[in-house]
């Protein structure tokens, strides 16, 4: 069996993802965005929203652990400081004081114990009044149960780790961790791409 690294290496292998369209979340995020501000992407994928970002303005540090995702990024030469490394403890949350943080789908790529680690981290490297911006999939997903189940909300499918988030959860631990909720909404029309609706937990929250 594949390690999710491996996973994500093959995934990610040969360009052959489409890189052209930024995702809908990252279009609603740079909309309470301000260009010549800084940002770090975690879990960056093959840098499809970063570059975008990167493309408005925004000054874009983009993590991932798959080295064939940030060598997607670098092939493509542009002004992004592209990291391969476990974005939950990467320094790059530690060199920065960031004007905002983008998550998107890769909360639920860890376990509670990394996200309890990465939660103060991110708080940690924003700016005061710095925005954090996340989607992820909830337990009302059409996914959920499905695959192996390896521990609470986590299950081993498609052949790699999804943990299916409980919003209430997640708000209240942002709250706890000196974030105030901007906003938030769970809906299956974000991300709607042919026959899959994936339900999600869209938030916007700030450093306090």
């Amino acid at each position: 069996m594949k390690t999710d690294v491996q996973y994500w290496d093959g995934y990610y292998n040969n360009d052959r993802k489409d890189i052209s369209q930024p995702s809908d979340f990252a279009k609603f995020a740079m909309g309470q965005m301000q260009s010549d501000k800084k940002l770090i992407d975690l879990g960056c994928g093959n840098g499809r929203d970063s570059m975008y970002f990167c493309q408005n303005g925004i000054m874009v540090t983009a993590v991932d652990s798959s080295k064939s995702a940030i060598e997607s990024i670098d092939r493509h030469g542009m002004d992004i400081f592209a990291v391969c490394n476990d974005f939950v403890i990467t320094k790059a949350l530690k060199c920065i004081d960031y004007d905002y943080c983008y998550a998107r789908w890769s909360i639920h790529a860890i376990n509670q114990v990394q996200q309890d680690t990465l939660i103060p981290n991110i708080h940690h490297a924003l700016k005061k009044a710095g925005l954090l911006f996340i989607e992820v999939r909830t337990v009302s997903d059409v996914k959920y149960g499905q695959g192996e189940c390896i521990g609470k909300h986590e299950y081993f499918c498609d052949n790699h780790y999804r943990r299916f988030i409980e919003p209430d959860s997640l708000l209240n631990q942002l709250k706890d961790n000196g974030f105030e909720i901007i906003s938030s909404e769970e809906s299956d029309g974000f991300s709607v791409v042919g026959d899959d609706s994936p339900t999600l937990l869209r938030l916007v929250a700030k450093k306090v």
